[in-house]
């Protein structure tokens, strides 16, 4: 999408980022759309079972500019599937950018139904991915983002997708899975989950052990 109406996008909750207004980043639409093609390849052949979902949790990306160093995304739990990605030169980078921020959104579809959590916002700590402070449900979006990122880490190697022998995915995946860690603990120790939690927090837990 080149048009956005969201009323929200310019509010930021991340404190290295400054809205989300559409901007192409001087690059061709042609280039983008080429570039999230190729992610969500990436995704269908790791991950058949989240591209299957993606047709009910991805509905719009918005363009939010070009960096060749850092990526940028974000989503709000007011507009599910409704994804702002800037470009990136990597293929690996674009691909957990849309599993990251549609992850996001199943979680925040999720708490207009059931809290999650019952100290979601009242309980604040500090983040494994994150330079400030973050109520609990921060961190539990973070692990339901990032434990499913691994996944696609660990297929896209069991498969030995292009993407595996890039140079930096092994030390990428090492990361991710070492903040998990860190992020489950935290919420092991922190988190006071209803029912629909439990379940969350379960499921979670019994993928990133695998």
């Amino acid at each position: 999408a080149t048009h956005d109406t969201n009323p929200l996008a310019d509010l930021e909750a991340h404190p290295d980022k400054h809205g989300n207004a559409v901007d192409l980043g001087q690059r061709p639409p042609e280039t983008r759309c080429a570039r999230i093609a190729d992610a969500l390849g990436a995704i269908e052949q790791a991950l058949p079972t989240l591209y299957a979902e993606l047709a009910t949790t991805l509905e719009r990306i918005v363009p939010v500019g070009y960096d060749e160093q850092i990526h940028l995304s974000a989503s709000y739990r007011e507009a599910p599937g409704l994804v702002y990605l800037s470009l990136h030169p990597a293929n690996l980078t674009m691909a957990e950018a849309i599993v990251h921020e549609t992850q996001h959104g199943k979680l925040n579809a999720v708490s207009w139904l059931d809290p999650v959590l019952e100290n979601a916002f009242t309980e604040w700590t500090t983040s494994p991915v994150r330079p400030d402070e973050r109520p609990l449900m921060g961190v539990l979006l973070a692990a339901h983002a990032f434990v499913p990122v691994a996944a696609l880490h660990q297929r896209l190697a069991e498969i030995a997708h292009p993407l595996s022998a890039e140079p930096g995915f092994a030390a990428r995946r090492r990361d991710v899975l070492t903040t998990n860690q860190k992020s489950l603990a935290t919420l092991d120790r922190l988190a006071k989950p209803t029912q629909v939690g439990a379940r969350i927090l379960g499921a979670l837990n019994a993928l990133h052990r695998a």
